[in-house]
């Protein structure tokens, strides 16, 4: 029995890579695991659902620009590690795995040392401060992107694998895909969505858009808003019917997918790693305070190689997302252009790269 810790989180894309690879270590050997997050991480509602055995620390992300606001953050940090070595001491762990976040940084600095094994997986073109520093103590590094490892000392332990997804994504396009949102078979989809808690922003300009997209196109829209926007979103589209159909979240991501002809999303790692996996032409919209620019270097790789389009937020925004969208959702070979290119960028094996190299190394 191999005793595994998971650690990362606060978002879904530091959460799910580590559950893919967990997935991949289940199906290869018998496992025990634990996952050490935070109370307040989307980890904390995900990982119990699923049955794993969950702990938590103290640890809470620095925030930038904010001075008062991190004068805890010394001690948070020092207590966690001391909580995270509390847990693994009693849980005696043959491995731990950490893909990022502020919540990886205390666990596996304890997993470290105390012998553990110790793997990091990075998602983002730039490495995360948490990666970089803790890629000193780690046995073994995997990167997602081959242009990350300038940011590393060239070594042994550094190991390109790209970024494990769920193969449960792969849906396909099939009646029973649409009929859970109430969309029509026979419209092109256009598939919005700002990640778990929804995206400001784009819900903005997708207000100011809707009148002249479903005046100008024959689309229809599937549009994951936000728990907290959903409400005044539904009153803004009532006028378009059933061709505009929004939800709060969206838990059947892979069915979304699926009908999807183009998707209009941030560009977070994991949401680019997904999409490159189903191959679907998208329009990424980075989140412009995400920690040190990573979505926006994320979607510069794949805009630069022709494989998506990339809209910055500023000045007009909501005008040029709607021009790039119209000339996208009327030109079904430009679709299919950036269907073709970003193929390549995906690494559908990622899990299994990562966890043949751990085994290997046990």
């Amino acid at each position: 029995m191999l005793h595994v810790v998971l650690t990362g989180g606060g978002t879904g894309g530091h959460l799910y890579p580590g559950l893919a690879i967990a997935e991949e270590l289940a199906k290869r050997m018998p496992c025990s695991f634990l996952f050490i997050g935070t109370k307040r991480g989307l980890e904390s509602s995900v990982v119990p659902a699923r049955g794993m055995a969950f702990k938590t620390v103290w640890i809470g992300g620095l925030k930038r620009g904010r001075f008062l606001a991190n004068l805890l953050f010394p001690l948070k940090t020092a207590v966690s590690i001391f909580q995270a070595l509390a847990i693994l001491i009693r849980y005696r762990p043959d491995l731990a795995v950490g893909t990022g976040g502020y919540v990886s940084w205390p666990v596996i600095t304890a997993a470290s040392l105390i012998g553990c094994h110790t793997v990091i997986q990075e998602q983002n073109e730039k490495p995360g401060l948490v990666t970089r520093l803790l890629a000193r103590r780690a046995d073994a590094v995997h990167l997602s992107f081959e242009s990350s490892v300038r940011f590393f000392r060239k070594n042994r332990r550094i190991h390109v694998s790209g970024n494990p997804t769920r193969a449960d994504l792969e849906q396909s396009r099939t009646e029973f895909a649409y009929s859970p949102f109430g969309l029509n078979p026979g419209r092109t989809t256009l598939f919005v969505f700002g990640g778990s808690q929804g995206a400001k922003s784009l819900n903005t300009a997708f207000v100011q858009m809707t009148g002249s997209l479903m005046t100008q196109t024959e689309l229809q829209i599937l549009w994951a808003a936000g728990h907290l926007w959903n409400e005044g979103i539904q009153n803004h589209i009532r006028p378009y019917g059933d061709r505009i159909r929004v939800f709060p979240y969206i838990t059947e991501m892979g069915l979304a997918y699926a009908v999807s002809d183009l998707v209009v999303c941030r560009a977070g790692a994991s949401t680019m790693a997904e999409v490159a996996r189903l191959g679907l032409p998208a329009v990424f919209v980075p989140f412009p305070g995400a920690a040190g620019g990573h979505q926006e270097a994320n979607a510069k790789v794949l805009a630069d190689a022709g494989a998506a389009g990339l809209v910055l937020e500023g000045p007009d925004f909501a005008p040029r997302l709607e021009s790039e969208v119209l000339n996208l959702i009327r030109n079904p070979e430009k679709r299919e252009t950036l269907s073709r290119r970003i193929r390549p960028f995906a690494r559908p094996d990622a899990a299994e790269s990562i966890v043949t190299q751990i085994l290997k190394t046990l």
